[in-house]
């Protein structure tokens, strides 16, 4: 299942960085979340229970960390290759403690200092921290690694308590509704040229296939087993960046994979071992 969605959710990057060249990034994010709610809501009938208000707030964290994390990832793949926007995305588990001791005040352990310091390593190796060379949009794409760890944690925890359909619903519900004022502001328009509609219509599928499999694999898997495998997806935006667009990595972004893979390991194994 992590596979498949790492697969799909090229497909999507894909898809939304053509889309891109035709409407803005909030309409982007508005459309497909839109659609892939009224996918779901036939899906939801007869399903709705009453949630006491500590599942919503659950729910509110895991939309706006969903929300967050696609609508600054494609921000950044309009200024900075598909591969490194994927890379900065993958982050995502380096964050994960972070977003731990926020939720919970859980202090990260000494243990895992190490894998994080060389995951953020890796980090500094794309992003290049330097004024020669510093791209802000490299930023913008770990953000979106922020919210997707978010998301993550957000997605365990609903996990035990309600069903998956229920948690994608109530996220493109969220996320619909939080673009919708982010067109309003940057005076965009809602209106889908005919030519972007096939993009439209692949990056709400793709989503809402990639979603479903992602619910599941953080349903039956913790974010320290699905984490690992799910860097596959890399090499996928990679193969898509270098056969369309011709991006061929630089060797600060293959450092930086390789550190950034080898701290997703080390942190897996020490999961485990301590499982």
């Amino acid at each position: 299942m992590t596979i498949a969605y790492a697969f799909v959710m090229s497909l999507t990057a894909l898809a939304a960085k053509q889309a891109q060249t035709m409407i803005a990034v909030s309409t982007l994010v508005f459309w497909q979340s839109l659609f892939c709610a009224l996918i779901l809501l036939p899906q939801m009938r007869g399903r709705w229970q009453k949630r006491p208000l500590s599942v919503w707030k659950i729910h509110f964290l895991r939309s706006f960390g969903g929300f967050i994390g696609f609508l600054f990832y494609y921000w950044s793949l309009n200024h900075i290759p598909l591969v490194e926007a994927s890379l900065l995305r993958t982050c995502a588990p380096l964050c994960v403690p972070f977003v731990v001791l926020v939720l919970h005040r859980i202090r990260i352990p000494k243990a895992r200092w190490l894998p994080l310091i060389i995951g953020f390593v890796g980090v500094a190796f794309i992003i290049q921290p330097m004024p020669s060379h510093l791209n802000p949009w490299h930023l913008v794409g770990l953000v979106s690694a922020v919210g997707l760890a978010l998301s993550m944690v957000t997605t365990r925890m609903l996990s035990q308590q309600v069903s998956g359909e229920e948690t994608l619903f109530v996220y493109f519900l969220v996320s619909t509704l939080l673009s919708l004022p982010l067109v309003f502001v940057q005076g965009e328009s809602f209106t889908l040229p005919l030519g972007v509609w096939p993009f439209v219509a692949a990056v709400t599928i793709t989503l809402y296939v990639g979603m479903t499999l992602y619910n599941l694999a953080y349903t039956y898997a913790p974010a320290s087993i699905v984490s690992p495998v799910s860097y596959v997806g890399v090499v996928f935006s990679g193969f898509w960046g270098w056969v369309i667009w011709g991006h061929v990595p630089g060797i600060y972004a293959i450092l930086g994979m390789l550190f950034i893979f080898l701290s997703i390991l080390m942190s897996t194994r020490m999961a485990r071992n301590r499982g």
